[in-house]
């Protein structure tokens, strides 16, 4: 354990989860929750309609990987250190124990639902990538990326919807590289801000498009086709997504569908979208359209 843990952490009791409270239980479920209203934005829509105890769970999920994401976008203290720290924290969480809300919610999810840890650690690496890389040549480089920041959280959602089999697998891994690269289009402008391009160099080079271009918010053909050409393929992985869905698995994956057509909402209005000058959103109303939809037609 690193020296600056011991020391931050000193004045704080590692608890142990069977000795947690009712109280402190609901304080810790809270606490998730609140993040989640705030800032999952188009996650919770998918999240409200879930039972509570599978809801209290995938808040834990999404309030731990929220402050990852945070370390590296919000530059608030040493992201590298904020990292370390959510692997000590994960591994009390894997030895029934907890030092804050976040770690009792996500103990008591990880003793009820038994995720793999290697999901979480794959997760961390692709947090980590964002410290190092800012450019990804090829696809497969930054398909690794995809895989490691979005679904790996998918595979260990499987585990609250009880649908853990090899279709639902895969269905998790189409589906979260879909909506990591509607994300990469979707926010081409504040990425870049951050000197970070996504799309892989290879494509730029192909279109014609240049570094330059995206910093200088340029707008032209070669870069709306560009746009469309990427959209394409994010919108292949949300087919082989569906695909892989039977009836019994679409009873239990309502929550993941859901996320799903939000985002290949958004990446239909992104296409449609020749000026690519602001952030595509949905309205609230649009959101929860698209969950009572998914809902209806998976009790059929």
């Amino acid at each position: 354990m690193a020296h600056w843990i011991n020391r931050d952490y000193a004045g704080k009791m590692i608890s142990k989860l069977e000795g947690a409270s009712a109280e402190e239980l609901n304080r810790a479920w809270q606490h998730c929750a609140i993040i989640t209203r705030r800032h999952a934005g188009n996650f919770y829509y998918a999240f409200i309609f879930m039972p509570a105890e599978k809801r209290r769970a995938i808040q834990a999920l999404y309030a731990f990987c929220r402050i990852g994401d945070d370390a590296v976008d919000e530059a608030q203290g040493d992201p590298r250190k904020i990292i370390e720290l959510l692997r000590y924290k994960l591994d009390l969480c894997y030895n029934g124990r907890y030092i804050d809300e976040l770690t009792l919610a996500l103990s008591h999810a990880i003793k009820q639902y038994a995720f793999e840890k290697k999901h979480f650690e794959e997760l961390l690496l692709g947090i980590e990538m964002d410290l190092s890389v800012n450019r990804y040549q090829t696809f497969d480089e930054l398909r690794v990326y995809c895989y490691r920041v979005a679904s790996t959280v998918g595979l260990l959602c499987l585990k609250i919807f009880d649908c853990d089999t090899e279709n639902s697998r895969q269905y998790a891994e189409s589906l979260g590289i879909g909506m990591q690269l509607t994300n990469i289009l979707r926010d081409i402008r504040e990425d870049i801000d951050r000197d970070r391009i996504y799309i892989p160099l290879e494509d730029l080079e192909r279109f014609g498009v240049k570094e330059s271009d995206l910093v200088n918010r340029v707008n032209n053909k070669d870069i709306k086709d560009l746009v469309n050409w990427e959209a394409e393929r994010a919108g292949s992985f949300f087919t082989e997504a569906e695909n892989c869905l039977t009836h019994g698995m679409r009873r239990k994956l309502y929550p993941a569908m859901i996320m799903g057509d939000i985002y290949r909402e958004i990446l239909n209005k992104i296409v449609a979208d020749d000026k690519l000058e602001k952030r595509v959103e949905l309205t609230r109303k649009d959101k929860i359209k698209i969950a009572r939809r998914i809902i209806t037609d998976g009790l059929r």
